[in-house]
Order: C-alpha cells, then sequence, then structure tokens
C-alpha cells in the first residue's frame, strides 16, 4: 500500500485561497508558510498536508500549520478542507495536477512610465552630460 504525502503553502487573497506552493517536505513547508507571512504582501497562510493512498484513491486533506492571524479569528477566511473523492476507474490515482495560480498585478505594478517622461529623462541626462564636458574643457585650459 503505497501512502504519497504532500505539502501545500496556501496564502489568502482576493477573498479565496490560493496553492503560493508545492512540497514533499514538511519542514520546508513550514519555512516557506512563515517567509511569506513575514513579507508585506501574505499576511495569512496556511499548511496543508495531504495524504494520498494509492490503494484506495482517496485523498485526505487537513491543515497543519495556519497563520496566528487566522487561528484567533474564527471567520469564513478559513474553510475547512474537503477530501477529495476517489479517482474515476481508468484514470491514474496518483495522479493530481497542481498549478500555481496567477498573479494578479496591482494597479501600481501594471503603470508604466510615459514617452514623455523617458524622453524627457534621456534629454536631461545628455544635457548635463554636455555641460559637464564644457566645464571639463574650460577647466583645462585655465591651466
Amino acid at each position: 500500500m503505497a501512502t504519497l504525502i504532500a505539502y501545500e503553502v496556501h496564502t489568502y487573497e482576493h477573498g479565496s485561497w490560493q496553492i503560493a506552493s508545492l512540497f514533499d517536505d514538511r519542514e520546508l513547508a513550514l519555512i516557506e508558510a512563515r517567509r511569506l507571512e513575514e513579507g508585506l504582501r501574505h499576511r495569512e497562510t496556511r499548511v496543508v498536508e495531504e495524504t494520498h493512498d494509492e490503494e484506495s484513491g482517496r485523498t485526505k486533506s487537513k491543515v497543519i500549520y495556519s497563520s496566528p492571524k487566522i487561528r484567533t479569528a474564527e471567520s469564513a477566511a478559513a474553510p475547512a478542507i474537503q477530501t477529495a473523492q476517489p479517482a474515476k476507474p481508468g484514470t491514474p490515482a496518483a495522479v493530481r495536477k497542481h498549478r500555481r495560480p496567477r498573479r494578479r498585478r496591482s494597479a501600481v505594478a501594471e503603470k508604466q512610465p510615459s514617452l514623455m517622461v523617458i524622453g524627457l529623462t534621456f534629454f536631461l541626462i545628455v544635457g548635463f552630460g554636455i555641460a559637464a564636458l564644457i566645464a571639463l574643457q574650460h577647466f583645462s585650459n585655465l591651466g
């Protein structure tokens, strides 16, 4: 009877839990969850241990770590983990594809400088460079 264990690190974003990363090592998953908590972007994280029994085709999930903020607040932000049903006959039970969710860019990250700002910056840099060369030539002729 083969049992596969995976650890998912989830972050709470935009009103739902998203898979941030997937590990086969418990300690690495816990370290990553705490690292994400300390960052400015993710305040709420949890680690879910998924145990898959290849013989029966069942997957059991349980939360083994959650942010202190989640543990103290009893809200809908931390819904219970559902136990997966056995795989359909004829499909490999152990194959589960986890895709990292697409990250949405914030409005600040999407904003790019306008062409006018880039052009003005270019002319300022070139202007100061030319002025510096003229000043160097002038002062070198004094001596």
